[in-house]
């Protein structure tokens, strides 16, 4: 069954990423936001919840194991399902991996370490623009 909104009117965010931790402590602080948050450990897990839910933002990791952020990222944008869906990438490899992120299809790019707030405003941005297109 696919959810079109989240009932309450939050906007629906899916945070995949393979470092537990990490996931954890994201998905935690934008619930903190007000988001509804949901996770996956791999892209593949990541593309079929994706699917499942249809969120509005998809964070990514570039590097996961069984399938990475950028053909999470390619898959995506080729799933007319989610066409509506902004994909902000998280990266510690710098501006290489944020040009081929971008190059794919992200609508924007953090590198790790971020500024939480500055991170939130990102989201914040992306989520806005996703509904006022929709």
């Amino acid at each position: 069954m696919k959810i079109a909104a989240a009932e309450n009117g939050q906007a629906r965010i899916l945070v995949v990423e393979d470092n537990t931790d990490s996931r954890d402590i994201l998905a935690k602080l934008l619930r903190m936001s007000g988001y509804e948050v949901t996770s996956a450990s791999d892209g593949k897990c990541g593309y079929a919840a994706a699917i499942e839910q249809v969120p509005d933002l998809i964070i990514t990791d570039i590097n996961m194991p069984v399938m990475c952020g950028i053909e999470l990222l390619k898959k995506v944008r080729l799933e007319s399902l989610l066409n509506g869906t902004a994909i902000l990438v998280v990266t510690a490899f710098g501006d290489e991996a944020a040009r081929e992120a971008i190059e794919a299809g992200a609508d924007a790019v953090a590198t790790k370490p971020f500024d939480f707030d500055t991170f939130v405003g990102t989201v914040e941005e992306l989520i806005s623009k996703r509904r006022k297109s929709a």
